[in-house]
């Protein structure tokens, strides 16, 4: 066994699938299939159940893929740290939720870049909870999240000394095709929208938690929609709204060229507002400067500017 075996396993279980990991790790099936039972054998004991609907890591599996984690952020920082002493360059990598890393940070990014050309700063994008739990392992130093954050996870958070620091707040707007039926409503009741084809991000989502927050504050519940759809990515679902396949409740900021364009247009959801968070999560006392300049620059709403 080595490194490798870690790191397909990490990625089966972040992925869901075998298939989705081979896509991931431009790899055959059969080579993830083979990596995972040569893990599962080497340490005796079943680290994924396979059913219908997926794969999910066992219990103990849940274990290896924590420790799995911590090992790779662990090699990944002593490779950063080589690469540094041979480079002066300071190097940064963050996380960023979905609306932020696509839509809000490149222009804060070239701002950053243009104050700190000697700094190399790395963003993954992903989901709000995935984005949470590589800061948890380490993957990312920095984070910037979307959503409310649930009591549970600014638990976890705290156990690793990892602050949470509100920076920004957005709105969302309920939109549809500007040439649907559903064009000529200029207003709905928030208990209307269960009558709607409706088209959400995935579980995980800050989009999606802003959207049921919100909305179960206003006793409507996204499960007693007739038809809800979910998307993995919101330019995805901006593509099949666009196509007249339904509405949606995103981030104005997401939705700027179809507005503008009249490819969409809003509906008002009565005596209903959806608030949607930015928050930054960050330890405090690093002593790295590109951490620190970065962290100064998106705190400040007159400098960082969001797209």
């Amino acid at each position: 066994m080595d490194l490798s075996h870690l790191k397909t396993f990490c990625t089966v279980v972040e992925a869901g699938s075998i298939s989705k990991a081979a896509k991931e790790l431009f790899v055959t099936q059969p080579a993830i299939s083979l990596k995972i039972q040569e893990l599962e054998e080497y340490y005796k004991v079943q680290l994924l159940d396979r059913t219908n609907r997926g794969i999910n890591p066992t219990e103990i599996g849940l274990y290896v893929y924590n420790e799995a984690q911590k090992i790779q952020a662990l090699m990944a920082s002593i490779k950063r740290e080589i690469e540094l002493q041979r480079n002066p360059t300071e190097e940064l990598n963050i996380g960023a939720s979905t609306t932020l890393g696509n839509f809000a940070l490149p222009c804060t990014m070239f701002v950053f870049r243009e104050k700190f050309p000697g700094y190399q700063v790395n963003i993954e994008i992903s989901n709000a909870t995935n984005i949470m739990e590589k800061m948890l392992s380490r993957r990312v130093e920095l984070a910037l999240i979307e959503g409310p954050i649930s009591k549970a996870w600014k638990e976890r958070l705290a156990t690793e000394d990892i602050h949470c620091k509100a920076i920004a707040q957005t709105r969302m707007i309920l939109a549809v095709n500007s040439n649907s039926s559903y064009s000529k409503l200029k207003e709905i009741n928030p208990e209307e929208l269960a009558e709607m084809p409706l088209l959400v991000r995935e579980k995980g989502s800050g989009i999606r938690a802003t959207v049921e927050q919100t909305l179960r504050q206003r006793g409507v519940n996204l499960n007693s929609f007739k038809q809800l759809h979910e998307l993995n990515t919101t330019s995805a679902i901006i593509s099949a709204v666009s196509s007249g396949m339904g509405a949606t409740i995103l981030p104005a900021m997401t939705l700027r060229k179809e507005m503008r364009h009249r490819i969409l247009r809003p509906i008002r959801v009565n005596n209903t507002q959806f608030k949607h968070d930015f928050s930054l999560l960050f330890h405090e006392g690093s002593k790295k400067q590109s951490y620190n300049a970065f962290v100064d620059l998106v705190s400040d709403p007159e400098e960082r500017g969001f797209c």
